[in-house]
């Protein structure tokens, strides 16, 4: 059995190794689209006022913050609070890192702030993880009953609404199953949210929020850049992001891919320069947040934060080499 965490380190190493190959390739894709349509994709963002970016940065932080609130209260329902402080100097980095590094890295930057900030406090790395897990079912539904209205209003295509009740139902089922199966597990209790009607009614409120605004955001970009785009259009492309946005391929990538599969009738230039848009904008949200957030930690907490993060680090004996 020793070798068993070997193994381990091995897979998650490879696992990382062909993230950032698929990353790099879609970073490479966009970068060629990029230099095929500079002029088209310089003239598209131009194109955005200061005031349409000023909203979408606006928009993008309050998604944010609303998200981490309701990330929050999953722990809470799970009995390991997270002060407000802590919870927001964390939660910026997180989502800073989403927008730089197209991987997973994003939770474990939280998960890592929180453990050094709150030491034994800090929840489990399971309920932090899980907390997640709930936030993705919880979009779900409500992606799934919008999706649904949708096709009888406007005659979506069914595959839209079938891809979105399949994806639901398939998360709905694993997290069944885990709480059936790890019932007497810490990080089970994070479902508690969904148990009760007032916490339940919270959550989902939090995240309508979130849900209402980002396709706002693509509303404002692509329309911003010279594409004319209907609200439902822009909700397509929102949801298109939000599936591609599974893959490790950034969120740059992703808005592009997206948009491209619902316009695919316009110009690679201006699909791009939405991309971008969207991507820039919410890097600036989210360093917002991050710089809020580490100054509403304080002083002490920031010592706090160094002090552990210090500790972590082994420090070498004296006259201990490198040969043998």
């Amino acid at each position: 059995m020793g070798g068993v965490p070997g193994d381990v380190e091995v897979i998650e190493k490879s696992r990382l190794r062909r993230d950032l190959a698929i990353a790099a390739i879609a970073v490479i894709t966009l970068g060629v689209i990029v230099g095929l349509n500079f002029d088209e994709v310089i003239e598209g963002l131009s194109h955005i006022t200061f005031w349409e970016a000023f909203s979408l940065v606006s928009l993008h932080l309050l998604a944010l913050v609303m998200r981490a609130i309701a990330w929050g209260l999953c722990l809470d329902a799970a009995g390991s609070r997270v002060p407000p402080r802590e919870l927001h100097a964390s939660s910026g980095p997180r989502f800073l890192a989403d927008t730089v590094v197209p991987t997973y890295v994003g939770a474990w930057v939280r998960i890592g702030l929180l453990k050094l900030m709150m030491g034994t406090r800090a929840p489990t790395i399971g309920q932090m993880i899980s907390a997640d897990g709930v936030i993705l079912l919880v979009e779900g539904g409500i992606t799934v009953v919008v999706v649904v209205a949708l096709t009888f209003a406007v005659g979506l295509p069914w595959w839209w609404s079938a891809t979105v009740i399949g994806l639901a139902g398939a998360g709905a089922l694993i997290a069944l199953w885990l709480k059936q199966r790890y019932a007497d597990r810490p990080f089970v209790r994070t479902f508690n949210v969904l148990a009760k009607r007032r916490t339940l009614a919270a959550l989902t409120g939090l995240l309508a929020v979130v849900l209402v605004v980002q396709p706002i955001r693509f509303w404002i970009v692509i329309n911003g850049v010279g594409i004319d785009a209907d609200a439902v259009e822009a909700v397509l492309a929102f949801l298109a992001t939000s599936v591609i946005g599974g893959l490790p391929v950034g969120p740059g990538p992703a808005s592009v891919g997206a948009t491209g599969v619902v316009f695919s009738g316009e110009e690679l230039g201006l699909i791009a320069a939405s991309g971008i848009g969207l991507t820039a904008t919410a890097f600036v949200a989210a360093l917002v947040y991050s710089l809020v957030g580490l100054a509403i930690a304080g002083p002490g907490a920031r010592a706090s934060l160094l002090d552990r993060a210090s500790r972590e680090i082994p420090s070498i004996p004296e006259g201990t080499g490198t040969s043998k």
